[in-house]
């Protein structure tokens, strides 16, 4: 990955995490998605996986090595699958309401 692809990345990783941190503290979700989710906790979870796994790969722009920059990216996708999840997760009404 090249540097003009890793900065945006990073920062919309940086925009994640920040998004995710202040849901989990506050509970509070950008206007836009406030009619989907219905979970926030949940939710702010599914963001701080999401921005762990777009600063993964931000990151491999900096490696050298093909098996360290392999590896980095594997890391990355499970971390972007289980954000997927934990954000598929959030955005379903519970049962028991």
């Amino acid at each position: 990955m090249s540097w003009y692809m890793a900065i945006p990345s990073a920062v919309v990783a940086l925009l994640a995490l920040v998004g995710g941190t202040a849901t989990l503290r506050s509970g509070w979700v950008m206007p836009w998605q406030r009619g989907y989710v219905h979970r926030p906790r949940l939710f702010g979870w599914a963001q701080l996986s999401m921005g762990a796994a777009l600063a993964l790969q931000a990151a491999t722009a900096l490696l050298d090595d093909r098996g360290a920059r392999s590896t980095v990216q594997g890391i990355a996708l499970g971390f972007l699958l289980a954000g997927l999840i934990l954000l598929v997760l959030s955005q379903r009404p519970r049962q028991d309401a």
